[in-house]
């Protein structure tokens, strides 16, 4: 009974794609058509339609753009602009060049769908950060006594730069241990958060002329917070990103391309930034003079907190556009909850479970199972935990009752967990929570039998767990991988008593 849905599904799944290949095989063969105007032969029958009479024209393509082509030119090889489909002549247009410079080879084909959505945003929070670099360089000169002092740096200043930058290995190598799988679990948070620390690090440096005595303290925090910030910004666009953005293995032409953009964007903020310093310094200097310090603080609050709030917001706005179509714990729970509660195998796509993620929207409720549990989430003692081993009998998890929440339903996993066992598991603790939400009360669920309500949610894991990945499948999701970030798997060793 379980197979004819599978069954149905990859047809489903094989049928989908093959639509979409041909569509844009189509779309791709009229876009060419249209602009050079020249047949497209069937590689096969080449041989038939070749000869003394036929013009034939060579069409370079990247993805769904023409680059360029390639004609007889009395005799040799010539290579020509692209047709404008517009005017039917030679185009002179430098969009292609650009496209080239700026866009991964094959773009938009060879990208994420979401990556547009996600690079205008990003390029826009760029900009606002080159000028933030600009204006806390500015400032830490300033406290450092340089700000309109000619000459070289003096030693002691010297001193405190490389003192407060030494502290920048520390946090690099704190957030580097402790983040790593956190980053790839949740990687829109963290881009939010990381982005965010960022730009605390920028107001802590922008507030050093206030008290230059205090320039050290004051700048090697900023620089602790800045590089443990960079370490999981870093990690998240060149690992997390890039193997979301690539559709074919093409991550370090995407790398590579954001580098270029991002260099573009510094020769654009470097000189917004000097000038808002120089507005905002000589602004301030006005109101000082005039003994109207307050107006001054004001000045100064009010631009730079600009630049920093628009900073903040196009980084928020460029983690919500991103669809993660890889499951995490929280988005394979989410799934697991509508499959039980709607008893079919109609799921939310890739798309609609992005917008409800969101970026800080919570990622565990009251309601929510402790899913990747370690023995102390599963149950209160060692009798209890035996008990749990042996209700698993030979899955890949074990199910149980978390102490540390109210007893809310658990899961604990196994090494050898495939992702298949993984759905289960997430299966069998929604149905779990269905079966326990009866109670309620701690003591009331104790009252109940655990026991039957384990084994009830274990049969249901076991004969719907293929509906279930059947299901997402149709929905887009990848199935090949769960990402479950920190949470533990555990190997049960058992050995015969001495």
């Amino acid at each position: 009974r379980a197979r004819a849905p599978t069954t149905r599904a990859r047809v489903a799944t094989i049928d989908r794609a093959s639509r979409r290949l041909a569509s844009s095989r189509v779309a791709s063969r009229a876009s060419r058509g249209a602009a050079a105007k020249a047949r497209e032969v069937d590689g096969a029958s080449l041989g038939d339609v070749l000869g003394a009479s036929t013009r034939v024209e060579a069409i370079e393509v990247s993805g769904s753009a023409t680059r360029a082509r390639w004609i007889a030119n009395d005799g040799a090889l010539a290579k020509k602009p692209p047709i404008d489909a517009r005017t039917g002549e030679e185009s002179t247009s430098a969009v292609p060049e650009l496209r080239r410079i700026f866009l991964p080879s094959g773009f938009p084909e060879s990208v994420s769908s979401d990556y547009v959505a996600w690079l205008k945003w990003h390029l826009l929070s760029l900009l606002f950060r080159d000028v933030l670099e600009v204006l806390t360089a500015q400032s830490l000169l300033v406290a450092l006594g340089m700000g309109s002092t000619p000459g070289a740096l003096p030693l002691t200043a010297a001193a405190k730069w490389v003192l407060k930058d030494g502290v920048g290995s520390i946090a690099t190598l704190l957030a580097g241990s402790f983040g790593g799988q956190k980053y790839d679990e949740d990687p829109k948070r963290w881009w939010g958060v990381t982005n965010a620390l960022e730009d605390v690090a920028r107001a802590i440096e922008l507030a050093t002329p206030v008290a230059p005595a205090l320039f050290l303290p004051l700048a090697a925090s900023a620089t602790f917070v800045r590089c443990a910030a960079l370490t999981g910004r870093g990690s998240l666009i060149n690992g997390s990103f890039m193997q979301h953005f690539g559709r074919k293995s093409n991550l370090g032409d995407i790398r590579a391309k954001l580098e270029v953009q991002g260099r573009w964007l510094a020769l654009v903020g470097l000189p917004v930034g000097i000038q808002v310093f120089q507005v905002v310094s000589t602004s301030a200097a006005g109101f000082v003079e005039r003994g109207d310090e307050a107006s001054a603080f004001a000045v100064a609050f009010g631009a730079y907190g600009t630049v920093i709030t628009a900073h903040c917001l196009s980084c928020w706005q460029s983690a919500r556009a991103l669809k993660f179509d890889i499951l995490n714990r929280y988005r394979l729970l989410k799934l697991a909850d509508a499959f039980v509660d709607a008893e079919n195998d109609e799921l939310l796509d890739v798309d609609a479970l992005g917008d409800i993620e969101g970026v800080y929207a919570p990622r565990v409720t009251p309601s929510t199972p402790t899913f990747g549990a370690d023995p102390s989430e599963l149950s209160e003692d060692w009798n209890s935990f035996i008990e749990a081993l042996r209700l698993a009998n030979t899955r890949s998890y074990v199910l149980g009752f978390d102490p540390k929440r109210s007893s809310s339903p658990s899961a604990m996993l196994l090494n050898r967990a495939s992702p298949r066992d993984t759905f289960a598991a997430a299966l069998a603790c929604q149905k779990l929570q269905r079966l326990a939400s009866s109670a309620t009360t701690a003591e009331a669920r104790r009252a109940q039998d655990t026991i039957a309500m384990r084994v009830n949610a274990y049969a249901y894991a076991d004969a719907r767990v293929l509906e279930f990945e059947a299901a997402m499948i149709r929905s887009g999701w990848r199935v090949d991988f769960v990402q479950l970030g920190v949470a533990p798997t555990f190997v049960v060793d058992i050995a015969a008593s001495s």
